[in-house]
């Protein structure tokens, strides 16, 4: 029988003694090393958020997480998100990244990301005379004036009204349009952001008589109270 001397015994706890001690250094040094590590603030959804959802504060939290964890795109303050929509579906605690918002104006978005809370994009055919020119463009505001021909029995032949004011363009350009003779012509077209019940003023208004715009400054957002203007019979 193999027997320990007092040599032997204290030779083995010496050697346990030294391994356990450079087994917590190491672990003290990994907790050390990984509490140096640098941070950096993130953005994250603090619910799951839907597609296609206009993000508020209460959506979001900033946290704190090792730089190296961090996505290159990922947004950092919730002021960088707050009032953009969501393009897709958001998971809670998922970094909130630059391609996963759209901000209105942003370039490459979807149209409707460009129409503002609470309107409604309506496109105008136009003409070089009722178009202002083809002048008009995205971001430019217009007045929009209806001329309709008066009944039989009014001594006015034609009355002209301002009908809607400081509306903003959001997308100009064209639709083609099949002609009598077999040939097809492009129609110059303006698209408004007009709130719902001017929508349906300006569809019926259409279908009334003649639709023109007029090109305001970009400094002039003020709105005028003008009476309806008639021309007389010959």
């Amino acid at each position: 029988m193999f027997k320990l001397t007092n040599k032997k015994v204290l030779f083995v706890a010496l050697i346990i003694a030294l391994a356990a001690s450079f087994w917590v250094y190491q672990l003290v040094s990994t907790s050390a090393v990984a509490s140096s590590a640098e941070t950096v603030h993130v953005l994250v959804a603090a619910i799951e958020v839907p597609a296609n959802t206009v993000l508020t504060k209460e959506m979001l939290a900033v946290q704190d997480i090792p730089e190296n964890f961090a996505h290159p795109k990922a947004l950092q303050s919730k002021d960088d998100a707050v009032g953009k929509a969501s393009k897709v579906q958001l998971l809670k605690g998922e970094q909130v990244l630059t391609s996963k918002v759209a901000s209105k104006g942003e370039p490459g978005n979807r149209f409707a990301y460009h129409i503002p809370n609470n309107q409604r994009a309506i496109t105008l055919p136009v003409t070089e005379v009722t178009g202002v020119a083809g002048l008009p463009t995205v971001g430019d505001r217009v007045d929009v004036l209806l001329t309709v021909e008066s009944s039989e029995n009014s001594t006015d032949a034609f009355k002209t009204s301002t009908i809607l004011q400081n509306k903003e363009i959001l997308a100009t350009g064209g639709v083609i349009s099949p002609q009598e003779d077999g040939t097809q012509r492009v129609v110059p077209t303006v698209t408004l952001s007009v709130t719902p019940d001017e929508a349906q003023n300006l569809t019926n208004a259409e279908s009334a008589g003649s639709v023109r715009l007029t090109l305001r400054p970009p400094v002039d957002k003020e709105t005028v109270s003008l009476q309806p203007l008639s021309r007389a019979n010959n």
